[in-house]
């Protein structure tokens, strides 16, 4: 891959904040990236190296992130009938 979206250094929140798609493969991973609602604290390398995950895995795993997002764009997996939420959680349409 030329360019990488996604770095192993890049806090979660950025990354479901500019690919919301990532939270369905990181799950997938059995990496919890959200926590009641809320992005969890810290790096992507942080929270994989809390799983135990190897150095060669993270930067597999994130390959393989940066390859699913790629393809995988947030206007495919989103639902757009479902009500939108502003910052507050209120349902606002």
């Amino acid at each position: 891959m030329s360019e990488n979206l996604i770095t192993k250094k890049m806090w979660v929140e950025e990354i479901l904040e500019k690919y919301p798609t990532a939270q369905e493969f990181l799950s997938k991973k059995n990496i919890v990236c959200v926590m009641c609602g809320e992005p969890v604290w810290g790096s992507l390398e942080e929270l994989m190296q809390e799983k135990d995950f190897t150095d060669e895995e993270i930067e597999r795993t994130i390959d393989e992130l940066n390859r699913f997002v790629s393809e995988n764009p947030e206007d495919k997996q989103v639902d757009n009938n479902l009500p939108k939420l502003d910052k507050t959680y209120k349902r606002i349409d």
